[in-house]
Parts: structure tokens; C-alpha cells; sequence
């Protein structure tokens, strides 16, 4: 309990119930860190380059910084690029079943909300196959934009925890709210509204 009120109160609310953890095989904390948990590392970091690896975490508050990533349409997005619009950012994975339900809400708030806010789905490919990627994207008739997060980098800026995790991005570029898990489309349809409010 405190520790979902703590982090509710920097914005990063967490959903477990309704998320996907990584595969072991792939996941790059536990190597790095030697099973280590993600909180205990952060309250006690050993050496310069794990401390450099927690700076480098975007939080609440933050810019988004730039990044350029490559669609499945083949073309390349700065995410991070200044934007007259908000943005919601949904990292997920093929394999993610919280994933898969979700999807056709965020198609569906993307049509209705498309002239207002970006949507980005960011496939973390390091945890992925590109032709699952594309047989998911196919399946479900995304309309918006596919993003391929190659090595998992982008991802890991936000923690990379679990799939979905959706990074909720004001006008001014500015990040308001990382959510781990999956939301109900009533959820997602508030989180743009309240995006669309910040002046």
C-alpha cells in the first residue's frame, strides 16, 4: 500500500494485476544486476555505472527527450520532437495478453481522438519477433502509428518493468504520468481528457 501511494505521488502508478512481465531469458535487469530487485537497486546503488543507469530514468516532471525510432510503415518518428498535441506512449509486446485486449481501445481512442493527441504503440523488440509484431498489427488493424524500440533502450528509460506500460505526455513536451499495466478504455478515454485540459 505505501508503496503504490509513493509512487502514485510522482506519477507512476502500477497495475500488476494487468501486466505482462518480461521473459527471465531476455530480461536485461536481472543480468545486469544479478537478480537484484528494481527497488532495492535503486535505494542502494554500488557503483558509478549503476548510478548513471538510474539518472538516466525519465520520471514525472521530465522533458521527453528525443528519440528516433523506425515505424513498421518504414518511416522514422522523433517521439520527443516538439508537438502542438499531447501524446500517450503504449510500450508493449506481441506475447502480452493485457496487450492484445487492450489494442483495439487504443485504436478506437485514436480515431476519436486523433485531431488532439499522438498515439505511439512502441513494440520493445528486444522482447519480441518483428513478424509477430507485424502479424499482431495486421490482426488487430492498428491505425496508429508502430514503433520499433530495437534493443529495448527507450523502453528502459522508463523503467522497462512490464508490458503494457503507457507514458502519458502533455503539449508542452513535458511527461505527466507513467502507468504500468493495462486501463480500461473509461481509464484511457480520462487520461487523454485530462491531458487535453493541461494549458
Amino acid at each position: 500500500m505505501v508503496l503504490v501511494m509513493v509512487g502514485a505521488s510522482w506519477g507512476i502508478i502500477a497495475n500488476t494485476v494487468n501486466a505482462a512481465s518480461l521473459p527471465v531469458r531476455n530480461a536485461p535487469l536481472e543480468e545486469k544486476y544479478k537478480g537484484e530487485k528494481e527497488h532495492e537497486i535503486e535505494k542502494n546503488v554500488g557503483t558509478e555505472s549503476d548510478a548513471a543507469e538510474v539518472m538516466k530514468r525519465i520520471k514525472p516532471g521530465q522533458q521527453l527527450p528525443s528519440m528516433i525510432l523506425k515505424g513498421l510503415n518504414g518511416k522514422s518518428y522523433d517521439v520527443g520532437a516538439p508537438r502542438n498535441k499531447a501524446m500517450i506512449i503504449s510500450f508493449w509486446a506481441s506475447w502480452c495478453d493485457p496487450c492484445r485486449l487492450e489494442a483495439p481501445m487504443l485504436n478506437e481512442l485514436y480515431s476519436k481522438y486523433k485531431h488532439a493527441v499522438d498515439v505511439y504503440g512502441i513494440n520493445v523488440t528486444r522482447y519480441d519477433r518483428l513478424e509477430d509484431v507485424q502479424k499482431f498489427s495486421r490482426s488487430l488493424a492498428l491505425r496508429f502509428p508502430i514503433l520499433l524500440d530495437e534493443q529495448g533502450a527507450f523502453f528502459e528509460q522508463f523503467g522497462g518493468a512490464a508490458f503494457p506500460t503507457h507514458v502519458m505526455i502533455d503539449h508542452h513536451g513535458q511527461v505527466r504520468e507513467i502507468i504500468i499495466g493495462m486501463l480500461s478504455e473509461r481509464e484511457l478515454e480520462g487520461k487523454i481528457e485530462a491531458l487535453q485540459k493541461i494549458k
